[in-house]
């Protein structure tokens, strides 16, 4: 046995690396980090990228249909996926492909969170509104607030 082993082996339980509490902050991390690059694409869509003023024009819905259906899609997601590989963790929890399985699930709803907000920089792109593109933004890190992920 190594003396690494040994070391993990004579420390406390409690201070021994828990795998669902690794996964747990790494995820508290990437929400953090997806709500910190919006409001960086929001200040930048603001002061830097200015796309010409009325560039959409009456194609402005398609993005917010685009975006109503992320957001259905992340929220389906997460009752039909997220949810259940949580609870089969809560009962397995030494299992590593349900602790694999919860954490890509919720990095993928997190993604379909902040592509709504992706799609607010991509508006201020083209040129749309401003109130249309600070409400993209809005929704999306009010999602990733509110499908934030669950200690298992």
């Amino acid at each position: 046995m190594s003396r690494f082993s040994k070391r993990i082996q004579s420390q406390p339980r409690a201070l021994q690396f828990q795998p669902i509490e690794f996964a747990f902050i790494s995820l508290q991390r990437t929400q953090r980090t997806l709500m910190g690059m919006l409001v960086v694409c929001a200040v930048l869509g603001i002061t830097v990228f200015r796309g010409p003023s009325g560039m959409p024009g009456k194609r402005v819905f398609l993005p917010v249909i685009l975006s109503t259906s992320l957001l259905t899609f992340a929220y389906m997601m997460r009752n039909a996926m997220v949810l259940p590989s949580m609870a089969e963790l809560r009962r397995n929890p030494r299992d590593p492909k349900a602790l694999k399985r919860w954490s890509r699930n919720n990095i993928i709803m997190q993604s379909l969170c902040a592509a709504v907000g992706l799609m607010g920089f991509a508006m201020q792109l083209m040129g749309a509104d401003v109130y249309l593109s600070f409400t993209l933004y809005a929704i999306g890190v009010s999602y990733l607030v509110l499908l934030r992920p669950i200690r298992p």
